[in-house]
């Protein structure tokens, strides 16, 4: 039988996946930072997930294209943007690693850095 530590030290050691819904929330009210891009896991035990902020939505699109969505849904996402309305992508696999990698905040860390 495998010791606990060694399969968590195993675990940690790889990366995980999530699927989930990245929303991108557009304020209108004269925000400095008026796009909201966050990444809910499906799995609510998951240890993923997060918010970004973006001034200008050809940001959203270069952060979208870095997470690896497609061309389609990044043009109707920017569509429904441009039209004053928010956006969301649905059944989205990101690994923990693209996570860390794209900057996502912890709702938690987002709550102290605006305090």
């Amino acid at each position: 039988m495998i010791p606990q530590d060694e399969v968590e030290k195993e675990r940690k050691g790889k990366t995980m996946a999530q699927d989930g819904t990245i929303r991108i929330q557009r304020s209108l009210g004269g925000s400095a930072t008026p796009f909201q891009v966050s990444f809910s896991p499906y799995d609510t035990e998951a240890e993923t997930g997060g918010v970004r902020r973006f001034r200008e939505l050809q940001e959203v699109r270069d952060f979208l294209r870095i997470l690896g969505i497609g061309a389609e849904f990044i043009r109707e996402a920017l569509r429904q943007l441009a039209a004053g309305r928010s956006a969301s992508l649905s059944d989205v696999r990101l690994t923990d690693a693209m996570v860390k990698r794209a900057g996502f905040l912890e709702t938690g860390d987002l709550a102290r850095s605006v305090s």
